[in-house]
């Protein structure tokens, strides 16, 4: 047996389909599926069942599956410790909230290319739940996500906590006491779809209110939600300092006397499975870049 034979097996068993294995190892599905039969010939057993509609892990295989991850990750520390440090090369799938990307994601991308050149990203914005689906598919390495997994496959880790600020138009007339009850009774609260992450702060605010009934419009783009509050159509929250180039410009402002909304905690999501030097030197880079307080495209 090869270790790339043993790279193909354990990725076909732990994502979600061993088309995701092959793309995540960048070969074609034939080729994945060429190595695993090899694997299976040079040890005369079968490791997946092939019979139904979907390849499952058969007693072999499954016997196989940890003790591939341990010679996978004897590999790295041997590659690591005794081998000349390359540098980390390949492909790295990772996926962040828009928040993220449009604040410091782009300086974090700049961090990676200047350690590790040879390293190539491809990151994905989608909300939380969806890029939490992908990790567990083996369809991303890490992700940023605004709450702690559901699945106990995913170890995490607290990266930030963001404040956020009620927002108005800067031209909307606000009163000098109760100025956000009397706001919500006039304008829609402007929010993230109630799978976004963001979501959670609305709704823990509406539970502290007497009369938690105000109209709610959906958007599914933070850059749009400002534009409409903006625009006057409705109110709306955003992270301080996402949001204080606009403020800065009297394009909108910040609610007087409003109570402040609850924390959003951020967490960095990884397969608990997966103890490759890839997600620790990028946990790493992600801890040194992470600031939810950088502007909106950092304008």
């Amino acid at each position: 047996m090869t270790l790339k034979q043993l790279e193909a097996f354990y990725w076909a068993a732990t994502c979600g389909s061993f088309t995701v294995a092959a793309s995540r190892l960048h070969l074609s599905q034939s080729s994945l599926s060429k190595r695993v039969s090899e694997l299976e010939e040079s040890l005369s057993c079968q490791l997946f069942d092939r019979s139904g509609y979907r390849c499952t892990l058969t007693p072999a295989g499954t016997e196989l599956l940890p003790k591939a991850r341990q010679m996978l990750n004897a590999s790295e520390d041997i590659v690591a410790t005794v081998g000349k440090d390359l540098g980390i090369k390949g492909w790295c799938r990772f996926g962040t909230g828009e928040i993220a990307a449009s604040s410091w994601l782009p300086q974090f991308v700049v961090s990676v290319k200047q350690q590790f050149p040879d390293l190539s990203l491809e990151p994905y914005v989608e909300l939380g739940r969806e890029l939490e689906q992908r990790l567990i598919d083996g369809e991303l390495d890490f992700a940023i996500i605004a709450h702690p997994p559901s699945d106990p496959s995913i170890q995490y880790e607290l990266i930030a906590e963001v404040d956020f600020d009620w927002i108005v138009a800067a031209d909307m007339p606000c009163p000098r006491k109760h100025a956000l009850a009397t706001l919500v009774e006039k304008l829609p609260i402007i929010s993230m779809h109630k799978n976004a992450s963001t979501s959670k702060i609305l709704d823990h605010w509406l539970r502290m209110q007497h009369n938690p009934k105000p109209k709610i419009v959906t958007c599914n783009n933070m850059s749009a939600m400002a534009g409409l509050v903006a625009a006057g159509l409705g109110i709306s929250y955003f992270p301080k300092g996402w949001i204080a180039p606009l403020i800065e410009k009297r394009i909108v402002k910040i609610v007087p006397g409003s109570e402040p909304l609850e924390k959003l905690a951020y967490y960095f999501h990884w397969r608990a499975d997966d103890n490759r030097r890839l997600i620790k030197e990028l946990k790493g880079l992600v801890l040194e870049n992470v600031n939810y307080g950088m502007p909106i495209l950092m304008l």
